[in-house]
């Protein structure tokens, strides 16, 4: 009998053909997705680390402006009444370079410390400028049919993964450009309430964390000794984080909340899989840094995961 694993796996073959059953590696359609097959209830996304411009894909520019209703329409040719808009509808193209060498390393250092246990892994090879699988559908793709098909099976990955287990947790992968360089976890809770204080579980990405810890104060979970950056920030201090003990909001400065893959894959609104987008300051991605900073972020993680979610 085939084991609930090999049966997803056969189900994904049957839809994706370029598949290596060796490695346990699913591509989508052209190899603009990739799926690492994990066993383990931990998933990596890596949504802006992809290089590929393919030609068929227009370069996603700026969306097309509705003055009376107020609204973005994003194609790249505006319907009747509407202009292109560079400033009310705006789209980012910048490549959030070296995540995805950071979010193989991760899981490479996961492995390791687990015995073998590896995460699920996704990962959008298309640049930015093509796709943007941290977006809505329209915004992410132009209405172009093959990006619109690379962020379905995007979404896809992400489902498949979180089958698996009846729990878990999401890591989504990210760079920034801020000048404070510390580590931003993103939570869904903006700057300004992070800082306020205005904010309970029910707002979070780790809604589901919360209801399971009853017995811990969210705060504790959210930027307290339990927390995810505590756990990062115990294991070296230059790795500062917001939010944790030392830094429980950005007290004004730079702060990125969590976007669409957060928000439509974490526990906020349904399920139990609760998500974390992390984003990373330039010099912990770059090559002196990262394997060093991946060597404890994997211990970090594998010490918030096996508290919380095994």
């Amino acid at each position: 009998m085939f084991s609930t694993r090999k049966m997803w796996l056969i189900f994904l073959l049957y839809l994706f053909p370029y598949a290596n059953t060796a490695q346990d590696i699913i591509f989508g359609q052209n190899k603009f997705t990739e799926y690492q097959i994990g066993n383990m209830s931990l998933i990596i996304t890596v949504p802006h680390g992809g290089s590929k411009q393919p030609s068929t894909i227009p370069s996603r520019d700026c969306g097309c402006w509705d003055m009376s209703s107020s609204k973005c329409f994003f194609t790249h040719n505006c319907p009747p009444g509407t202009i292109k808009d560079s400033i009310n509808c705006k789209v980012s193209t910048v490549k959030d370079l070296y995540t995805l060498e950071t979010a193989l390393n991760l899981g490479k250092e996961i492995q390791k410390i687990t015995g073998g246990y590896h995460p699920h892994i996704i990962i959008n090879h298309l640049s930015r400028s093509k796709l943007d699988v941290n977006r809505e559908k329209d915004e992410a793709t132009f209405g172009v049919p093959e990006a619109e098909q690379a962020w379905d099976e995007f979404m896809q990955f992400i489902n498949t993964a979180k089958s698996y287990s009846p729990k878990g947790l999401l890591i989504d992968v990210h760079g920034h450009a801020h000048p404070e360089n510390w580590i931003e976890l993103g939570y869904l809770i903006s700057k300004q309430n992070l800082d306020s204080g205005a904010f309970t579980a029910a707002d979070s990405s780790i809604l589901f964390l919360s209801k399971e810890s009853y017995n811990i104060p969210f705060e504790t979970l959210l930027r307290g000794d339990r927390s995810l950056g505590n756990n990062i920030q115990e294991q070296n201090k230059k790795y500062l984080c917001v939010p944790s003990p030392t830094h429980p909001g950005p007290s004004g400065g730079n702060y990125f909340k969590g976007g669409y893959i957060v928000k439509t894959h974490g526990s906020k609104d349904n399920g139990q899989v609760d998500a974390v987008q992390i984003e990373l300051p330039r010099w912990i991605r770059d090559s002196s840094e990262r394997p060093i900073f991946c060597a404890a972020l994997a211990k970090a993680i594998s010490n918030f995961y096996n508290f919380h979610f095994k």
